[in-house]
């Protein structure tokens, strides 16, 4: 059994040259650096030492150096294990300090017993006589040239690094979740130096959706690939474990055979998981790298980097949508609860005016009331009065023998029982007013008012009315109420002005803000202005009983109008004729003729 050193500022390396030495029979011990290996060897006096060339503080060659420098120890056996960098160089200055043997890293196990056991047997006399400047020449160059190679190393990696953030900010302010995967796609290809890429997530909603991104790849390639799923094979495994593989052919069981059979023929790949911290999405795909035989160690650790920013990135749309709407949900709310608040205080402040306009409208339709209910008790008691006076009488001739006095009292009799049955259908037609549902559409109210002139012609029947008409526009009313608008307006219109010389009776429109207002126009009795507010009372006869009627069919129009959300009004001169207004709503819907 022997006592060997082994020295490395790795401590893998380390555990790997312990292992094999345990294995067969031998006594190890350790030493991260040149310096610590000095002290070890002076106290331990192993057997051999195995240490690496490039470490801090002391490296390989300075040891020996110094090793060789010292008598009580300059004859130990020494075996350098390096990487294969300048491997020409380390074997010269090896020779130089009286090494013999080097190991390349990597190595086999068999070659690290082999080269070991060799050097236990074989160990001589070691005359070490170097040319000190040369040694210290070659000594200098060799790490000149291994701190370039690492500086060049760091610039690479410096220089992917740099373009990985790169990326990630452009992608950080991407919103579109598509486009955004495309970019992850082609960014991870340019990154690495793939021949093409394909990237494959599910939906962040989670609702079954897939989505497929390819860069390099021929359309008809890449729309055949799009076309699969991506839980397929080696893509599911890769999801499931959540870390990178890489493969190749050249493996003995190699996995870019488990690739779809639509994906193109690959020498090799590299595969890593697109995931947040809480979910695995998908993953990104890379084949064949660009001058070289396979991915490195390096590429898979940089591709994962890659694809955990994307997952992450991606996810956090979702979640900026998310806050985003309901930001705006936040600001409409704020503006509808403003409104309302102003609303309130712009209803507390009218507040009173309101109760003060309410009461005087309460207060008029109860003196209304009672102006009704008088009016319809005189017009009503009056002629039932009569008719019971006037039967009586008739019926005391009729007893008497006085037939032809007795016939002439029931006529006068039947003449109050029509009065009286006007004046209950007025009141009827005044009811219907404001109890009947409106049924809206769009009426034509030039055909409109040529029906009701027919129907006031063959009412009359006469040869024609005085009527002139011009044209009017289509608008959105209750066809029904509208005709009994016209139908009252123009029947009174046409009564007033039954006195005049030459009766006129003109129906036209005019225009205000917009909306259309009708007119009814007579050269009739007119009437005085100051009496204009009782125009539209129910039984208000403003020329008592020279002209017939109920005094209840203005009453009724203004209901009508009223119903619509309209307005009517009237202006008079006595003597000289009366125009009526009307409209039906503030914005009625308005077709030109």
């Amino acid at each position: 059994m022997a006592k060997i050193l082994v020295v490395d500022d790795h401590a893998p390396n380390r555990d790997l040259i312990v292992a094999l030495m345990g294995y067969e029979g031998h006594q190890s011990i350790e030493a991260s650096d040149g310096s610590l290996a000095l002290e070890q060897v002076r106290i331990e006096k192993p057997d051999l030492v195995i240490c690496d060339i490039l470490m801090p503080t002391m490296d390989g060659y300075e040891f020996v150096r110094q090793l060789r420098a010292d008598p009580a120890i300059a004859q130990t056996e020494v075996i350098f294990y390096t990487a294969t960098f300048m491997e020409r160089e380390a074997r010269s200055l090896a020779n130089a300090c009286g090494v013999s043997n080097v190991l390349i890293k990597p190595c086999e196990p068999q070659e690290i017993l082999r080269i070991v056991e060799h050097a236990l047997l074989h160990a001589s006399s070691i005359e070490m006589q170097p040319d000190e400047l040369q040694f210290d020449r070659e000594h200098l160059r060799l790490l000149t040239d291994k701190l370039a190679f690492k500086v060049s190393e760091l610039e690479r990696a410096n220089q992917r690094l740099s373009a990985l953030t790169d990326l990630n900010l452009q992608l950080a302010s991407e919103r579109d979740p598509h486009v955004l995967l495309d970019k992850v796609c082609r960014g991870a290809r340019d990154l690495l130096g793939a021949r093409y890429g394909v990237l494959g997530v599910h939906d962040k909603n989670g609702d079954g959706d897939e989505y497929i991104s390819t860069w390099g790849l021929a359309p008809e390639q890449a729309e055949k690939i799009k076309r699969l799923g991506i839980d397929d094979q080696i893509f599911s495994e890769v999801m499931a474990e959540g870390r990178a593989q890489r493969f190749s052919r050249s493996e003995a069981r190699p996995s870019t055979s488990r690739l779809p059979d639509t994906y193109p023929s690959a020498e090799c790949g590299l595969l890593a998981p697109v995931m947040s911290l809480n979910r695995t999405y998908g993953w990104i795909l890379l084949i064949d790298k660009l001058g070289s035989q396979a991915f490195t160690e390096d590429d898979a650790q940089l591709l994962t980097i890659h694809a955990a920013q994307a997952g992450r990135i991606y996810e956090n749309g979702s979640l900026y949508n998310e806050i985003k709407h309901t930001a705006q949900q936040l600001q409409i709310e704020i503006v509808e609860r403003r409104l309302a608040a102003e609303a309130l205080v712009k209803a507390n402040e009218t507040l009173e005016h309101r109760v003060q306009l309410r009461t005087a409208e309460l207060n008029e339709t109860i003196e209304g009331l009672e102006t009704f209910n008088r009016n319809v008790s005189h017009d009503i008691r009056g002629p039932l009065g009569g008719i019971a006076s006037a039967a009586k009488m008739a019926q005391d001739l009729i007893e008497a023998d006085e037939k032809a006095r007795a016939i002439r009292l029931l006529q006068a009799v039947a003449a109050q029982a029509s009065m009286t049955e006007k004046v209950v259908e007025s009141l009827l037609a005044l009811a219907r007013t404001s109890n009947v549902t409106l049924q809206t559409r769009s009426v034509d109210m030039n055909i409109l008012l040529s029906e009701v002139i027919e129907s006031i012609r063959l009412a009359r029947s006469a040869g024609s009315i005085p009527v002139v008409p011009t044209p009017l526009p289509k608008i959105e009313a209750d066809l029904e109420l509208a005709r009994q608008v016209f139908v009252n307006l123009i029947g009174n219109a046409l009564k007033f002005a039954a006195e005049a010389s030459k009766p006129s009776v003109e129906v036209g429109v005019v225009e205000s803000a917009g909306q259309p207002i009708f007119f009814v126009r007579d050269n009739g009795v007119g009437f005085d202005s100051e009496q204009a507010k009782r125009l539209f009372k129910p039984f208000q006869r403003l020329h008592d009983n020279r002209f017939e009627g109920s005094g209840v069919g203005l009453s009724i129009v203004k209901r009508i109008i009223d119903r619509h959300g309209g307005k009517v009004w009237a202006e008079g001169i006595p003597e000289k004729g009366a125009t009526f207004y009307f409209s039906f709503g503030e914005k009625p819907s308005m077709i030109p003729i």
